[in-house]
């Protein structure tokens, strides 16, 4: 099955290199706000979600109707060390997981993905619709990386 969310999960790895290309590195460990993760853990947390996104897209083909596990990003990151991580290798994780993940999507036929998985706590989605979930990740997270750079450039002159 192949649509635009395709081409959206493609290319978010991708924006995020061109992001880090210019994002300052002395900057990656600033917290924009009091409760945000900062860069260095953003870039961490996209690497991480798209090992536990390919988890949760395989269970729901292979064992549909099951309860995943939900966590919370600010206590991930603690518990994965994401401020210990460097954004550059993790950017490279990232997309070459979203890349195992799209190659297991294209294996996969178009009845696999009405077939369901529960977050827990937090809804029942179809493949379908969780990958909706996942592309508005990317873009919540991405827009967290923009924003500094858009502020940062902003200021310079």
């Amino acid at each position: 099955m192949r649509d635009h969310r395709f081409q959206a999960l493609t290319a978010a790895p991708k924006i995020v290199e061109r992001i880090l290309r210019a994002y300052p590195r002395d900057r990656f460990d600033e917290r924009p706000h009091l409760e945000s993760l900062t860069s260095r853990e953003i870039v961490a947390l996209l690497a991480d979600s798209e090992q536990v996104v390919l988890d949760r897209i395989r269970t729901a083909n292979q064992k549909p109707g099951s309860v995943v596990e939900w966590y919370e990003p600010t206590v991930r990151a603690k518990e994965k060390h994401y401020a210990e991580k460097d954004p550059f290798h993790e950017g490279e994780v990232y997309e070459s997981r979203r890349q195992t993940t799209l190659e297991y999507l294209e294996g996969m036929g178009a009845d696999d993905f009405q077939k369901t998985v529960t977050l827990d706590g937090h809804g029942t989605y179809t493949v379908s619709d969780y990958l909706t979930l996942v592309l508005a990740h990317d873009v919540e997270r991405i827009a967290e990386l923009s924003e500094f750079l858009a502020n940062e450039v902003a200021t310079i002159g």
